[in-house]
């Protein structure tokens, strides 16, 4: 065994019975922090201590923002890529002064009672599984954007985070913009009149994705890293971020990838989507569909709600003319290339990464509301999550939102692919017509990973 100033690389072989687990993640737990740490106040060991499960581009960020949070320490790496783990491993060296455990295997990782809580950065198929093992094994959960590949998955993780009682944030970063969370006082508190629809639109899929069979690289584990996937031939583009993002396999597109971000701020300024039974119509686009990146790559959703507010859910190509008409000089390639747009009897309010508009820009200087309502915020994204873990109080982008907006990309590819309106009813959580749909609400998983 490693000295306690050595990162260890735990296997999944090295742990041959539950007497055999428990007696070694013992004896390395002080590993975590260094002997001459641990005298004093802040030390580590007296903070919330974080294991990071998945560490390619978006889990190597989401590690450099937890790095700089105060009342943590990251403190285990997981990542079926060697290479990764090490890196990110490095990373946590030189930012806290000393080694975190590296993991192969998530499962080792959730058996150390040392660590609190993880946040999981993994391609969108590992979300729910994963974070479904991370609450039974007593762990609070930072899991990113879309919450997972199917309907089915996600009222699992919705109904488990309840179960354990446990602390959920979803990664959607930009409820920590001030500005974006004025915006939605501003629409929760009536300055725009009365709901009439919503505007949400997100950057396009692509298309592309070799399927050309290569050896699996050095330092991976194929198997692990496919999960519960269907097993497929490695191929130079089935283990990047793009195949995450475009390959039905791991994921829904970007209707739900990106799309994620804009409807978590429309169901942050509305409830008409929580109340009778709404109706999705839907078109779009499939740019490969015998490639590699076979998902959807443009989408146009109509929603109507049972409160007559409806919703138009668009992929940017095609909401150009339609955010144009009130945002005349919106360039849908850049900062316009996502947003949510509010629109009421008295005014419209516009709202994105990047930009924020209104029919009345006045209204953005104003911080105090009539109507007092106010929308739970905290400018420093990570850190509230961590704070949440430690005072056992609720996050800012709970797993009941995360529910509701990943709902409305996952219906809006179910009528789009179905060339059918979707009724679905939101208090039952299921699809009222037509019911056969029904069983597209959840996605075949290899393996026994919902229950590991």
């Amino acid at each position: 065994m490693n000295t306690p100033h050595s990162s260890q690389d735990i296997t999944r072989r090295r742990f041959t019975g539950g007497l055999l687990k428990a007696a070694l993640l013992a004896s390395i737990a002080p590993s975590f922090i260094p002997r001459r740490i641990l005298a004093g106040e802040n030390t580590p060991s007296k903070k919330i201590q974080l294991g990071h499960i998945g560490t390619g581009g978006q889990g190597t960020s989401n590690l450099k923002n937890f790095l700089s949070v105060s009342g943590a320490a990251s403190v285990a790496i997981c990542d079926p890529f060697r290479q990764r783990r090490e890196k990110a491993g490095a990373l946590v060296k030189t930012s806290q002064g000393f080694d975190p455990v590296l993991y192969n295997d998530f499962r080792d990782l959730l058996a150390s009672p040392s660590i609190d809580a993880v946040v999981i950065s993994t391609a969108d198929h590992w979300h729910v599984p994963i974070g479904l093992a991370a609450v039974k094994a007593g762990k609070d959960v930072y899991i990113e954007k879309p919450l997972s590949h199917s309907l089915q998955q996600n009222k699992l993780m919705a109904d488990a985070t309840k179960k354990y009682n446990k602390i959920f944030q979803y990664g959607t970063q930009q409820r920590s913009q001030e500005i974006l969370s004025r915006g939605v006082n501003l629409v929760l508190n009536g300055y725009i009149g009365e709901l009439q629809r919503i505007d949400v639109w997100a950057p396009c899929g692509n298309g592309g994705g070799s399927l050309v069979e290569i050896p699996v690289p050095e330092g991976l584990d194929y198997d692990l890293y496919i999960g519960p996937a269907p097993m497929r031939p490695c191929s130079a583009d089935r283990i990047t971020n793009s195949a995450s993002w475009f390959c039905n396999d791991y994921s829904i597109g970007f209707i739900a990838g990106w799309g994620a971000h804009p409807l978590d701020i429309a169901v942050w300024g509305m409830d008409s989507d929580t109340k009778g039974p709404f109706t999705i119509n839907a078109t779009g686009t499939f740019a490969t569909p015998d490639a590699l990146f076979n998902n959807c790559s443009s989408w146009d959703a109509t929603i109507d709600f049972s409160d007559k507010v409806s919703m138009r859910l668009m992929s940017a190509d095609l909401a150009g003319p339609v955010v144009q008409k009130y945002i005349p000089l919106a360039d849908m390639s850049h900062s316009h290339g996502n947003g949510t747009t509010f629109i009421g009897t008295k005014g419209w309010i516009s709202l994105g990464r990047g930009f924020f508009d209104a029919s009345n820009k006045d209204w953005f200087k104003i911080k105090t509301f009539e109507g007092g309502r106010n929308v739970l915020y905290s400018n420093r994204y990570y850190q509230s999550f961590v704070d949440s873990v430690r005072k056992r109080t609720p996050s800012i982008a709970p797993i009941e939102d995360a529910l509701r907006s990943d709902a409305l990309s996952h219906l809006s590819l179910i009528a789009l692919q179905n060339k059918t309106p979707v009724v679905w009813d939101p208090q039952a959580y299921k699809i009222q017509s037509p019911t056969v749909l029904n069983s597209q609400m959840d996605w075949p998983v290899r393996g026994n990973w919902l229950n590991s």
